[in-house]
């Protein structure tokens, strides 16, 4: 039987028996990815109206999904509560990057305009790393999807000037590895209000058209328009049970004093879909506030020792990096003083030059003085005053030659230690470009030796399989909501003057709904976090009675 499992890496095509189960084929994608973090990942395919159907691992056997092997994907299914905590290993932090990306670039999670822009600089350090004005030209921004479509149409901005806003941004990540790029990519996204929610069509007992949103965090109630801010919130912690019987499911709360709260899906099978995904996510959020297992201990030490190298690795390269850039510039600044000593030594050649035409002029004029002297001799007597003075301008002359042939030899001499200089620094250009050339070599060397390290770790990995069942929440567990991650102070005053250029742009007519609801959101101070906490007050209680009320 035929298998086709997409990944957002690659597509696999596998041949199996129809018997396989689901869990078996599952375990041999993930070993071949080298994850570990298998906890965070599902297999799953798509229904009608692109309804996303997650499989069921521990009771499903290739021959039930039917027609659906050969359209099998391997997604994130959870989320965690803090990526910048709890993603281990950069294959893990890596295929969430991908995924989410996708679901950025796609509007399937929305994004405002600026966290865009921003996003997609940390996307091009991910993939192409320091910005270089010499090697990254205009096409490599031009050639790829970087922002969502609907920016396009939304602000009254030419493709050049949103690439010039996310070049601006992608300058000031110098220095970040791919790793921590993806990572503080992750970390502004978890901010987005839609981030890791999975939405169902829900009513209540009022037959009221609802949103179930699903999360880490624990279950939220949406108004059909608006699925960015939530009405009513139950954190896990104050749910005990959850079950179902077709079209209605209920969830029973720990408060013995609340009733339980009954909501009404599209269907049993919808129902079921829910039950799995709560399920999941709960096992998840009590396993977070327990110790570490000891493969999960080992996983994070291994994680942090590669962690660890690779920044020593960094932290040399940068060295060597910086040293070899001094390097360039000392060599370029010796070019220069050689091209200088050229012009000097060329313009003391042509002086030489003129001394010398200058010479042989005096060597005719000392001819002539010889002929001269004949004609003088004969008229000695009648010009003996004319000769007394031609015998003094003839002496002045000669003093004038041998002060000027002095100037020459010290000319000579000058010129000559010029050449040697040249020579001197030739030679120590020279020796220069050789060690820059030794420290290319070494560094290749360590990228490869690094390489090859981080693939027999990945070759070493062993799956470890999901805990679903209900737990209960330890005595002394956090049930706080993770804190707003915050853009970096250096990017604080870019964003400033991207968000004057989007006010600026903004084409308010093409705005949607959930464009209006976040501007909304910003000027009344609300995010994520701060709407979780505000409508999270009170007992579970006056909640529940707030959702049948709906």
């Amino acid at each position: 039987m035929k298998v086709v499992v997409r990944t957002v890496l690659h597509e696999s095509d596998l041949e199996a028996v129809p018997r396989t189960s689901i869990r078996e084929i599952f375990s041999l994608i993930s070993k071949s990815l080298g994850i570990q973090e298998v906890w965070y990942f599902g297999l799953m395919y798509y229904g009608h109206d692109a309804e996303e159907i997650w499989v069921e691992q521990s009771k499903k056997a290739l021959k039930d999904l039917k027609n659906h092997s050969t359209n099998l994907h391997y997604k994130v299914k959870y989320y965690p509560e803090d990526i910048g905590e709890e993603l281990i290993e950069s294959i893990t932090i890596e295929f969430f990057f991908l995924q989410v990306k996708l679901c950025i670039l796609s509007d399937e999670i929305y994004c405002p305009a600026d966290t865009c822009v921003l996003l997609a600089s940390y996307a091009l350090q991910v993939k192409y790393g320091d910005y270089s004005p010499d090697t990254h030209n205009k096409d490599i921004l031009q050639k790829q999807k970087l922002l969502p479509d609907r920016l396009r149409t939304q602000f009254s901005m030419g493709a050049t000037e949103w690439n010039k806003n996310i070049e601006n941004m992608w300058v000031k990540h110098k220095g970040l590895d791919k790793e921590e790029a993806m990572l503080e990519y992750l970390k502004l996204v978890q901010n987005l209000e839609m981030y890791g929610v999975t939405y169902f069509n829900i009513t209540n007992k009022k037959g009221t058209n609802l949103l179930l949103g699903v999360t880490a965090l624990g279950l939220n109630i949406y108004k059909t328009e608006d699925r960015l801010n939530p009405t009513v919130s139950f954190p896990w912690s104050e749910i005990k049970n959850l079950k179902f019987k077709d079209r209605k499911f209920i969830i029973k709360p720990t408060d013995k004093t609340a009733k339980d709260f009954v909501i009404f899906t599209s269907s049993g099978r919808m129902s079921k879909y829910v039950l799995n995904l709560g399920v999941g996510n709960h096992s998840l959020y009590v396993r977070r506030r327990k110790p570490d297992s000891p493969d999960i201990v080992k996983m994070k030490e291994k994680a942090n020792e590669i962690k660890h190298n690779r920044n020593l690795q960094k932290k040399k390269y940068y060295n060597e990096k910086t040293l070899r850039e001094e390097a360039e510039q000392r060599e370029v600044e010796y070019k220069k003083q050689i091209q200088h000593m050229k012009e000097e030594m060329e313009k003391d050649q042509k002086r030489l030059y003129e001394a010398n035409l200058t010479i042989k002029r005096l060597q005719e004029q000392l001819e002539d003085l010889q002929k001269s002297k004949e004609e003088l001799e004969q008229q000695r007597n009648e010009l003996s005053a004319m000769m007394e003075r031609l015998e003094q301008s003839k002496n002045m002359e000669a003093a004038e030659r041998q002060k000027l042939e002095e100037e020459i030899r010290s000319k000579h001499e000058e010129v000559q230690k010029i050449q040697e200089e040249v020579e001197r620094r030739d030679a120590e250009a020279k020796r220069l470009q050789e060690e820059v050339e030794e420290a290319r070599r070494k560094e290749e060397e360590l990228r490869r030796q690094a390489e090859e390290a981080l693939r027999r770790e990945e070759e070493e990995r062993q799956r470890k399989l999901e805990q679903e069942e209900l737990e209960t929440l330890p005595d002394d567990a956090d049930t706080s909501l993770p804190e707003l991650q915050q853009v970096n102070d250096q990017l604080k005053e870019q964003l400033k003057l991207l968000q004057s250029k989007l006010e600026e742009t903004r084409q308010q007519e093409q705005e949607s709904d959930l464009d209006r609801i976040h501007r909304i959101n910003l000027l009344e101070g609300r995010d994520k976090y701060k709407t979780l906490a505000d409508i999270r007050r009170g007992n579970t209680v006056r909640r529940v009675e707030m959702f049948e009320n709906m």
